[in-house]
């Protein structure tokens, strides 16, 4: 998996649910193609129960449109990389445009016929629409574009639970029974299976990321949420058989449980999302320097061993950048503890705007920092580059009596082909940076 750990805390991520969301996601897509597969078979001459020929027409746009946009969040997934992988999803999501742009004509043409009887309820085409909008926009590093998929895909689940509710309760004599479109269940099962897939891999860094982490935050919105969404359906069932009305209110009721759902986890996701930022800041302020606004030792090596186990388990290059503050000890001697400070500061401050906001950066000792994240050797290279240059034009700025010294050494381990754990990293790249020191060193001499 290609999670990486942001530079503020967050939602940290248990690995174990990862994993098991991870294989969710395909389960899901195998059932959605599954799904495909039962609603296209009459088009070969192959009957399935409560589906027809002239069904089949009607949902092949629908089924088609749902088949790309499954293809593309398998596309999608972190550890599928590469230029034509890339190329196919886009590929496949234009493809999905094109089918939910036949869909949407399609539709209206159906509406304004009445003698078009076959073809998906219209409720299906908005979820249709929200589901190839989220699956387009999924994945986005951009922060503005991942909160409006945190919406859709939040619009996506209470739709979907909407779906299902409505075909469960109007199977039953308890809320009427109602004569069934065929053809439409393969097409919910499709649409259901994949409002999952995609639910799921936005939970990996999205606003329901929340189910993944661990804290007691996490802990509660895992065990409280699966409550709050069977109470209200089975209330609403309670409530019909005590009544007993049997008037086919089922999408009624439905519509009601549903809402209620929608009420009940955001309230839960709410305060368990507040739970969390409080408990983020009291281990930001355990987990933080005050000097230099970067993670302590502490903090370094727990985020950073969690960062390179997640490189590990998916076989990405992740890289250790060792740098030390060469004369911090001078300017302590020579101007004092406030220069000293000052300049542990600015250090802070360049690390923090020369790395990603995804990579770890830490101070590690009295004038010793490091940087960890997923960089193969030529990116680890570039980034101590970028550090050595934004150095120097801090140092050629006017009115800076203190000149900053760096001097680095990195190391770069491929993921699956190696276990070394942090230390031994950091131990690499503290030796290399001594040898690459003692060399200049010579050769000043020489």
């Amino acid at each position: 998996m290609n999670e990486t750990v942001p530079d503020s805390l967050t939602v940290l991520p248990d690995p174990r649910l990862f994993r098991a969301a991870r294989w969710m996601q395909r389960v899901w897509l195998g059932i959605a193609a599954i799904a495909v597969l039962l609603g296209l078979m009459p088009l070969a001459g192959m009957p399935v129960i409560g589906s027809s020929v002239a069904a089949a027409h009607g949902d092949l746009p629908f089924l088609l449109t749902a088949f790309l946009c499954g293809l593309s969040l398998f596309l999608s997934e972190p550890d599928r990389t590469g230029i034509a992988v890339g190329y196919a999803r886009r590929i496949a999501n234009l493809f999905a445009i094109c089918g939910l742009i036949s869909v949407l004509i399609l539709g209206r043409r159906a509406a304004a016929n009445p003698l078009h009887v076959v073809f998906p309820p219209a409720s299906f085409l908005v979820g249709l629409c929200t589901l190839t909008v989220a699956v387009i926009l999924v994945d986005q590093k951009n922060w503005l574009i991942n909160r409006l998929v945190d919406v859709l895909v939040c619009g996506l689940c209470l739709m979907s639970l909407l779906f299902v509710s409505d075909e469960v309760f109007g199977s039953f004599a308890l809320f009427g029974r109602r004569a069934s479109n065929p053809g439409t269940v393969a097409l919910l099962v499709c649409l259901v299976a994949l409002a999952i897939v995609v639910t799921l891999q936005q939970a990996e860094h999205g606003v329901l990321s929340i189910f993944l982490g661990v804290g007691h935050g996490s802990n509660l919105a895992r065990v409280f949420a699966p409550i709050l969404v069977v109470l209200p359906f089975a209330w609403e069932s309670l409530r019909e058989w005590m009544n007993r009305a049997g008037n086919g209110g089922h999408l009624e009721a439905a519509l009601l449980a549903s809402a209620s759902v929608a009420v009940a986890v955001g309230i839960l996701l709410f305060f368990t999302w507040r739970m969390i930022s409080m408990e983020n800041e009291i281990q930001d302020l355990i987990l933080r320097d005050e000097a230099t606004r970067l993670y302590n030792l502490r903090g370094f090596h727990m985020l950073a061993e969690h960062a390179l186990r997640l490189a590990q388990r998916s076989g990405v290059p992740f890289s250790v950048l060792f740098i030390d503050l060469e004369n911090l000890a001078g300017v302590h001697a020579q101007l004092g503890p406030d220069a000293s400070a000052a300049a542990l500061a600015e250090a802070g401050v360049i690390l923090r705007a020369t790395f990603r906001e995804s990579d770890i950066k830490g101070r590690i000792g009295a004038d010793e920092f490091a940087v960890a994240g997923q960089f193969d050797r030529a990116g680890i290279s570039i980034a101590a580059l970028r550090l050595e240059a934004a150095t120097a034009a801090r140092n050629a700025k006017s009115g800076k009596s203190i000149p900053l010294n760096f001097s680095m050494g990195h190391v770069t381990t491929s993921g699956g082909d190696s276990q070394e754990s942090l230390k031994e990293m950091l131990d690499r790249a503290g030796q290399l940076r001594n040898r690459q020191e003692g060399l200049l060193k010579e050769m000043l001499v020489n």
